[in-house]
C-alpha cells in the first residue's frame, strides 16, 4: 500500500498558477518574436521602425484605427493588418 500525503494549499493557488503559466507564455511568447525579425507581430518600436516613424506617430496611427492586439498591457502590431491599414488610405 503506497502511504498518501495530504496538503494543505491556499484557496487562491489554482489561480496564482494560472497567472504564473500566463505570464511564462506571453513572455516566451515576446522573447520568440523579438529573435526572429521577420516574426508576423511587432512590438511598438518594431512596429515604427517598420513603418519609418515615430513611436508617438504610431500612437497617432493608433487612434485613427490600426488594429492592435492587447495582451496584458502590451500593445502587438501585426505585419499583415498594419499593411491593410497603410493602403486603406492610398489615393
Amino acid at each position: 500500500m503506497k502511504p498518501k500525503i495530504e496538503l494543505q494549499l491556499p484557496d487562491d493557488f489554482e489561480e496564482s498558477i494560472k497567472r504564473d503559466m500566463y505570464k511564462a507564455a506571453l513572455e516566451a511568447f515576446q522573447a520568440t518574436a523579438q529573435k526572429h525579425q521577420w516574426a508576423d507581430y511587432l512590438n511598438r518600436d518594431r512596429a515604427a521602425a517598420y513603418l519609418g516613424v515615430s513611436t508617438g506617430y504610431l500612437d497617432k496611427l493608433t487612434t485613427l484605427g490600426m488594429p492592435t492586439i492587447m495582451i496584458d498591457g502590451h500593445k502587438l502590431y501585426k505585419k499583415s493588418e498594419v499593411d491593410k491599414f497603410m493602403l486603406s488610405f492610398q489615393m
